[in-house]
């Protein structure tokens, strides 16, 4: 079972654990993750429950796709997820989506960025994944998300209109956006 994908520059990407419930809980329900993440109706405890369960079996099924972000010096804690998505086929096409978020406590200190360069670097290594491209969209108006893919080393590489769906609230209706789209190659 894999226990920690990764580590370095102070974090350590590591699985899902059951005892990790209070931080999903709190990404999920965080207004700021929920501004920039497409919209998705958590449906109380349970399912936060439920959502944490995947993530845990398929860590113990060496298929882990979403990872905690947690300071070296606090490998328990966490600061944050990252995770990638093989939405598309693998091979031919050697590609993954890379998405993260922070809790409120760990923004502003380059965590994200620093996570999303161990993730990169794990995914198109020899040892890890060993594919050719990572990529990542965000919304043209996340300016924070643009500065963070930047410092990993991410090429911008233009706009695609029309393409993330967002809410302001669950209220609100949804509304698409327009994405940067960022690309890091394996050199």
């Amino acid at each position: 079972m894999i226990d920690v994908l990764t580590s370095g520059d102070g974090l350590v990407l590591r699985t899902w654990r059951r005892t990790d419930l209070d931080p999903m809980k709190r990404l999920l329900a965080d207004p700021e993750s929920r501004r920039w993440s497409p919209p998705i109706h958590v449906r109380g405890d349970d399912w936060v429950a439920e959502r944490l369960t995947r993530a845990v079996r398929s860590a113990e099924d060496d298929d882990p796709t979403t990872f905690v972000i947690a300071a070296s010096d606090d490998p328990d804690g966490a600061l944050g997820s990252i995770d990638f998505r093989r939405d598309l086929p693998i091979p031919p096409f050697s590609v993954v989506d890379v998405g993260y978020n922070l809790l409120p406590e760990a923004r502003g200190r380059g965590i994200a960025g620093r996570a999303l360069r161990l993730l990169s670097g794990w995914v198109l290594s020899p040892e890890g994944m060993d594919l050719e491209r990572v990529q990542l969209d965000h919304a043209v108006e996340n300016h924070a998300s643009c500065r963070t893919a930047d410092r990993a080393g991410f090429t911008r590489e233009g706009v695609r209109r029309h393409l993330l769906p967002l809410q302001d609230s669950p209220e609100a209706p949804v509304v698409f956006h327009d994405t940067c789209l960022h690309g890091l190659v394996r050199s």
